[in-house]
């Protein structure tokens, strides 16, 4: 049987990486003997190359405004790979002229998983997908969405969802995890944390997580496994500041690879994040999640796996179709929408299905 060859492209933020690589699982499910390459920024090209079903990543040197000579390089190196399918996660100008430059002889679009369309550029694919069946993205996970275009171009009417995950974890990774948690003595569950991102108006105030991890403490004697980059110890400090148990809290910041982080969420019982890629990671690492939303709308950015929760206060002008997004609002209805005695109902039910 002749090998298909399959590039799958998708200049994005690492939770979308992983989760529009749903495409995946039904691709290997039509193409069996298939080979597939994804390429991504090359900051993504770790996280990229752990997703179950991905072959080889090409990781891509993003500068927007920039390296209109390196489209036209990568496009006809490219085409020396031979694929015989190109499938566009992101159709941005820049995959879109390299996939044509390539040479693939099938180029679909898959800009419509999330209610987008195409400018000029759909005229450069053979194909810009739409929904076949019924579906409202609006009432989906975007992994969802991304699998039912892909089952559709297919003809495909199973209704099953494969959820994206990541490879096993090595045993070193697991022995880095299982070394943060050494001094965990508490009996209760080990409970991930993630309090920052880059967008601001996705927080939740120090106050609130610090209630929070008390309330953990001294109802579940639980272990709060604080995670992030070193840039997020001032928050972490403010919420150990607010605390009366902060001698619960597992400092991890700055000190887990991605590989390592992986593990560390498949050693706790949960986590609890703000809306940012750390959701899609532990959902795809099997951890079950709980995932603080304040303008994103939940039924479309929550974690793709069976165990996933949202907390969201449904400000009415909040959502991604009706929001005029953060940056011009001079409110904070978002974040006050989202309160604590919300977010210990949704971990309650959480930690009831462990």
């Amino acid at each position: 049987m002749k090998q298909t060859k399959i590039f799958l492209d998708g200049i994005m933020h690492v939770g979308d990486v992983i989760t529009a690589s749903s495409v995946i699982a039904v691709l290997k499910e039509h193409y069996p003997n298939s080979e597939i390459h994804y390429l991504v920024k090359d900051s993504l090209a770790l996280p990229a190359s752990m997703i179950c079903g991905v072959d080889r990543v090409i990781p891509y040197t993003y500068q927007s405004g920039e390296g209109a000579l390196d489209v036209l390089r990568i496009g006809r190196n490219l085409a020396k790979e031979g694929y015989d399918l190109g499938i566009s996660l992101d159709p941005r100008e820049r995959v879109t002229l390299m996939k044509w430059f390539a040479r693939i002889p099938i180029r679909l679009s898959m800009e419509r998983a999330l209610g987008w369309e195409l400018g000029w550029e759909k005229w450069l694919y053979t194909e810009d997908l739409s929904y076949k069946t019924p579906w409202d993205y609006k009432n989906h996970r975007m992994g969802e969405s991304y699998q039912r275009l892909m089952r559709d171009y297919f003809g495909d009417e199973s209704q099953e969802f494969i959820p994206p995950a990541l490879v096993p974890s090595a045993s070193k990774d697991l022995a880095a995890a299982d070394a943060l948690l050494a001094g965990c003595s508490a009996r209760g569950p080990k409970v991930l944390f993630c309090v920052e991102t880059t967008a601001k108006a996705k927080d939740w105030r120090s106050e609130k997580f610090a209630a929070l991890g008390d309330w953990l403490v001294e109802r579940y004697d639980a272990s709060l496994i604080m995670t992030g980059i070193d840039s997020h110890r001032p928050k972490l400090d403010a919420i150990k500041s607010r605390m009366k148990h902060p001698e619960s809290i597992i400092d991890t910041l700055g000190k887990t690879t991605f590989p390592a982080l992986v593990a560390l969420m498949r050693r706790a019982d949960c986590a609890i994040t703000l809306d940012t890629g750390t959701t899609h990671i532990a959902a795809a690492a099997g951890c079950p999640v709980l995932t603080i939303f304040t303008f994103n709308s939940p039924e479309i950015y929550q974690g793709c796996a069976e165990k996933t929760w949202a907390v969201s206060g449904h400000v009415p002008c909040s959502g991604k179709h009706v929001c005029i997004w953060p940056k011009n609002c001079p409110k904070n209805l978002c974040e006050e929408s989202v309160t604590l005695s919300m977010v210990q109902d949704a971990v309650m039910e959480m930690l009831e299905s462990l």
